[in-house]
């Protein structure tokens, strides 16, 4: 006859197999949480690599790139003299020569993680250079009264506009691309 511990041994569960049970389950648990940090880690490098769509946060970054670096030139007397002196035709070679570059920078360099969106063949970013650019220059001439002071011609202001715009533009580019 078997002793009772014996007994009481064959009817319960052994204390190892339950043991060995909630082993396998913490296990199973900490893979799945790591399973669910590899997703998301995984999900987020997939978010950095892909290409920067245009959005909001990229035109205030070119509105902040063209300020900078138009603001310096704005008050320079010899820029206000080239505007005055520049015919309008080398003008318009200055405007055509900044925008040629401009397209380069974003259509062709890779330096920025950029999404290539266009309109009409013509890529978003630059648009939306530009646009701000030529405005800004435009307005901050209004703005600081550098019409009055440099007592400029319709033409003359908008050749002042143009130059400053070459350095505007430059800025916007570079602000938007370095992330």
């Amino acid at each position: 006859m078997m002793s009772e511990s014996n007994a009481d041994r064959m009817m319960n569960p052994e204390p190892e197999h339950d043991i060995d049970n909630e082993r396998r389950t913490k296990m199973e648990k900490q893979l799945e949480e790591l399973y669910s940090s590899i997703q998301e880690l995984k999900k987020e490098s997939e978010m950095r690599k892909a290409p920067d769509k245009l959005g909001w946060d990229d035109i205030a970054q070119e509105i902040v790139g063209a300020v900078t670096f138009a603001l310096p030139f704005l008050f320079t007397g010899e820029l206000w003299e080239i505007a005055k002196d520049i015919s309008m035709e080398r003008s318009v070679m200055i405007l055509l020569m900044t925008l040629g570059v401009a397209y380069l920078f974003i259509a062709k360099s890779r330096i920025g993680n950029l999404k290539r969106e266009e309109v009409f063949h013509i890529p978003k970013r630059l648009l939306t250079v530009t646009g701000i650019a030529y405005l800004i220059s435009a307005g901050l001439i209004y703005l600081y009264g550098i019409n009055g002071l440099a007592d400029f011609t319709a033409g003359q202001y908008l050749n002042a506009t143009i130059l400053i715009s070459t350095f505007a533009v430059i800025g916007a580019i570079t602000v938007d691309m370095v992330k």
